[in-house]
């Protein structure tokens, strides 16, 4: 390999490296995001709250999309935001779901060993 192709490798090889960091970093932000969520999810509907809540979604986007410096437009820090939000309702929705079939389960089992079976 010659000197100008090792210098194009070493500055390329440097920045994904750190592309690979940024991304850990977001991975990690991300499920401790979703755990946060989820969290909230739980406390509302034990509150008798409604899980979903359109408004305050419409604040989070338009409180990320202000707060954009680029080079993102708008609408994909719009979008990426939009699917954070929707892949994190799904997990609620299953984590919610898990939480009921164990629910109904250790009744069923309680039921059953009252009634000696």
């Amino acid at each position: 390999m010659n000197q100008s192709t090792q210098n194009g490798v070493q500055p390329l090889q440097r920045r994904r490296n750190e592309i690979d960091r940024l991304d850990n970093q977001l991975l990690r932000l991300l499920n401790q995001r979703a755990r946060i969520a989820c969290e909230l999810g739980a406390i509302k509907i034990a509150s008798g709250l409604p899980a979903y809540d359109g408004r305050r979604e419409r604040q989070v986007l338009a409180r990320v999309c202000a707060e954009n410096e680029g080079p993102l437009g708008p609408e994909s820090v719009a979008n990426i935001f939009r699917r954070v939000i929707l892949e994190t309702r799904r997990i609620g929705i299953r984590s919610m779901q898990q939480q009921r079939m164990k629910s109904a389960t250790v009744k069923n089992f309680s039921k059953e060993a009252r009634n000696g079976h």
